[in-house]
């Protein structure tokens, strides 16, 4: 997954008509590596509806505060620059992917 820096956020989240879904992660959290495999895992088959992407909530406190993030990991999907799902924790991949695709069929109607 490609990490961004907080300057990158407006352009690479916010800016952006592409679904995008951010990983709020840091370096230190067993579940958040955990979670991080499993999401490189999905980005390879979702790549051409979802940018993947994930950002140090240490280094980026103030966009974790804005969007109300108090754990990690935390995963925030945007649909042009909006959130549109919010998963907290360490779902399994199966969850994940379920979310997924239920955006990814709302977005074509």
């Amino acid at each position: 997954m490609k990490q961004i820096k907080c300057s990158d956020f407006e352009k690479e989240v916010s800016q952006t008509d592409e679904m995008v879904l951010l990983l709020f992660t840091n370096d230190w959290s067993g579940s958040a590596i955990i979670l991080e495999g499993a999401l490189s895992a999905l980005q390879k088959k979702w790549r051409r509806v979802f940018h993947c992407i994930k950002i140090s909530n240490d280094d980026c406190r103030e966009i974790g505060k804005r969007f109300n993030v108090k754990n990690v990991p935390t995963i925030l999907i945007f649909d042009s620059g909006k959130v549109v799902e919010k998963i907290s924790g360490v779902p399994s991949k199966q969850t994940i992917e379920n979310v997924l695709q239920d955006l990814n069929e709302n977005q074509k109607c």
